[in-house]
């Protein structure tokens, strides 16, 4: 029984890391062309090539692990039902299920393992990625965002800015609507710009505040060349663009950050926490991938690795065209965060079993 569990993890591993290898050269390989003008321009040196393929590996190793597992595990049984090797275990009593437990044992921790390589090795190199792609191809992503609303109810006011510019920390035509205790309207203070302080104040230039007194009606218009207020206690992080942040930034800080986004903009954060559910959910993609290579009927007798390459690109084809499709509607609050990432594992494998039964039935 032992043996047979060894022959049967040998092969999926040798397979899949033969695969995985393979697919993330290409995938580096896509990934250095697209620069390639940038290179050719720079005259860049091979040393500062060969760095910034190393930097492109790790990510390249999570997007191809879990599709190069489902070929593996395609590949293995499908090599046992055509060397009818199947026939004989099943003689031996060895039931379908007993083959696949440690098949899916191996999924979880393939799934331990992808999410350290992404925590402790892929997050790590993507911060210095960005760097060495601004030494070397010139390109500078921006954190600018325009058009920012955001509402603290606590506090007690409603922010808007036209544009924040994240390397001076500062936003421009800027209008704070100020609330009282009862959510009434107390007050507007409009801003030609909002400049971020050490001290974790906005000091904001050219301004015109106007003071309501909603029991008499009464208006009070001012002019100010410099104004701060109190509870205006916004951090810059929350104006720029974190669309990218919230995948590499540490995970208690993005909770954090979640928690703080919640109360000030729901739309946002419904973005921002679908990307970090993707973040911390995509990891079980190894054991959906092997759990769906494990219920599949293996009839190949000739071109077992031609068949297998087909059945694995139409089965990992379907699982991310549905996991896009659930994210689409995740982002767009129709489901949960969650929810956007669990469907597809849920929807996949019930769409396989459903084939699977069809097929067995007809043919």
């Amino acid at each position: 029984m032992r043996k047979v569990d060894q022959y049967i993890l040998g092969t999926l591993v040798k397979t899949a890391a033969g695969t995985t290898a393979l697919c993330t050269l290409m995938l580096v390989s896509v990934q250095m062309f697209q620069h390639l003008d940038a290179f050719l321009r720079n005259q860049t040196p091979l040393k500062d090539l060969l760095r910034l393929a190393v930097l492109y590996v790790p990510s390249s190793i999570v997007l191809v692990f879990a599709p190069a597992l489902l070929f593996a595990a395609a590949y293995t049984f499908s090599q046992l039902s055509a060397n009818n090797e199947l026939i004989c275990l099943y003689n031996a009593t060895y039931s379908q299920r007993r083959l696949v437990f440690p098949v899916l044992l191996a999924g979880i921790l393939c799934c331990i393992l992808q999410f350290a390589v992404q925590e402790w090795w892929d997050i790590p190199a993507q911060h210095v990625l960005s760097q060495v792609q601004t030494e070397i191809i010139g390109v500078n992503s921006t954190r600018d965002k325009k058009e920012i609303t955001l509402g603290d109810w606590e506090q007690g006011y409603v922010f808007h800015a036209a544009r924040y510019t994240d390397e001076r920390r500062r936003a421009d035509r800027v209008a704070v609507v100020l609330l009282d205790a009862r959510h009434q309207l107390q007050g507007r203070v409009d801003a030609r710009s909002a400049t971020y302080q050490d001290d974790g104040s906005w000091l904001l230039r050219d301004v015109d505040s106007i003071q309501v007194d909603m029991e008499t009606m009464a208006v009070e218009r001012e002019h100010h060349d410099t104004y701060t207020i109190d509870r205006l206690t916004l951090e810059p992080q929350l104006l720029k663009d974190n669309s990218s942040d919230i995948k590499t930034m540490s995970i208690p800080v993005a909770r954090k950050f979640l928690a703080r986004m919640q109360k000030l903009d729901h739309a946002q954060w419904q973005s921002y926490a679908v990307d970090f559910s993707q973040r911390m959910l995509g990891c079980l993609a190894p054991l959906v991938m092997l759990f769906i290579a494990c219920t599949m009927n293996y009839r190949f007798k000739k071109n077992v690795l031609l068949f297998t390459i087909i059945l694995s690109l139409c089965l990992a084809v379907v699982y991310y065209v549905v996991q896009m499709m659930s994210l689409i509607l995740a982002r767009q609050g129709v489901v949960g965060p969650v929810a956007g990432m669990l469907l597809p594992m849920a929807i996949t494998p019930l769409f396989v079993l459903a084939s699977q039964s069809l097929l067995r039935r007809f043919l």
